[in-house]
């Protein structure tokens, strides 16, 4: 799946998370939801796990891709 970068970003900025409170919230390493922001894809699990720590619906942060 694809987070967008960007999206997660504002959503960190709302709830005042950086990296570090992301991947503890979230119980994802701050490695792979940096690889996240820069781009990378991760798996459907990862995606639940960072949206459920940013209290959105997955939804809200996937990337749409034509």
């Amino acid at each position: 799946m694809d987070i967008d970068g960007i999206k997660m970003q504002i959503l960190m900025g709302k709830k005042n998370f950086n990296i570090a409170k992301l991947a503890e919230k979230s119980q994802v390493s701050r490695q792979t939801i940096s690889c996240i922001k820069a781009g990378k894809s991760c798996t459907p699990i990862i995606a639940c796990k960072i949206a459920e720590a940013l209290d959105v619906d997955v939804t809200e942060i996937l990337s749409i891709k034509n």
